[in-house]
């Protein structure tokens, strides 16, 4: 692995108008080695904090800039103006990779990143009830203009299905409770807001140490709205197939039912010319997490197509 001079890569990024802190970015750039140049796909490009990274590591460097969310790709197209002719955007989910490497006229990638988390700019500032710190409308689509919203969806899903996707999707052991409440109190009224959904839960799960009763259900709803799991499954063989020889894919998961997605996919492409980089998930450092504790539950993985 190739070490990088962290203060150099940290100072040089931009900073001030952006929310959100890449995470485990010297990692990233270690496996990805954008210091050779070449074309990178970031996956989910956001405010453009890892990609900025590959595009300032060498000016051979380009790269495939996507992302769900419309408004972020914008926010990261502001941001590379320096770099003009050495990046696309490209609207899309990273499902849809292949079509993204076509419409940038690109058949071979030197590396590719995807990191699943969601982006503070999201929490703080898109209004679209991703989070439950403050009243919003309850949608949590990552793309307003495809999907159904989460206040739809809980209108009218069964008790058994919405019980089972909390308790698989959110990994919470008062699934049950929590779909009933949510059954018996639409009843009343339509649950169209976070604070809605909020005060529904709370009523029926107990508050334990600093973490919000409403947070495995709402990372539940968040992945059934957007369809994060079923996307990734489809996105991962797509990857592989676009890297080039001695080409890296790094994945970037926040629980455990995408790490255990990414971990089985690499394990299948490990006797198909591909070489698993990390035998065991890395994790931020200390320094890192005491920075920016969002990074806290963040795990990456790597793998390379070996060399022709």
């Amino acid at each position: 692995m190739i070490a990088h001079d962290k203060t150099r890569l940290t100072t040089r990024l931009g900073q001030g108008q952006y929310h959100h802190t890449p995470v485990m970015l010297h990692e990233a750039m270690a496996f990805l080695r954008p210091e050779r140049g070449g074309v990178y796909f970031d996956c989910t490009c956001g405010e453009g904090g890892h990609s900025e990274a590959i595009l300032r590591a060498s000016s051979d460097s380009k790269t495939v800039c996507m992302d769900l969310d419309l408004n972020m790709l914008m926010v990261a197209k502001e941001r590379f103006k320096e770099f003009e002719g050495r990046t696309w955007f490209v609207h899309t989910n990273f499902a849809d990779i292949d079509k993204a490497a076509s419409l940038a006229n690109v058949t071979n990638s030197d590396g590719i990143l995807m990191d699943l988390g969601i982006s503070m700019a999201h929490l703080k500032s898109e209004k679209r009830g991703i989070t439950f710190m403050e009243d919003q409308p309850l949608d949590m689509r990552l793309d307003v203009n495809r999907g159904e919203p989460a206040h739809s969806i809980l209108s009218r899903i069964k008790f058994e299905e919405l019980a089972r996707i909390i308790s698989e999707y959110g990994e919470e052991r008062f699934a049950g409770k929590i779909a009933r409440a949510i059954i018996n109190a639409r009843e009343k009224e339509p649950i169209n807001t976070t604070g809605q959904l909020v005060k529904i839960i709370s009523s029926v799960v107990p508050r334990s140490g600093r973490i919000n009763p409403a947070t495995r259900t709402f990372q539940a709803l968040r992945i059934l709205v957007n369809q994060e799991l079923e996307s990734l499954e489809e996105a991962i063989p797509k990857c592989l197939d676009l890297l080039g020889w001695d080409g890296t894919l790094v994945v970037i998961s926040y629980h455990s039912l995408e790490d255990r997605i990414v971990k089985n996919a690499f394990k299948n492409a490990a006797d198909k010319g591909f070489e698993i980089l990390t035998k065991k998930p890395l994790c931020p450092s200390e320094e890192e997490i005491e920075a920016n504790p969002a990074s806290r539950s963040a795990k990456m993985r790597a793998i390379r197509r070996k060399g022709g």
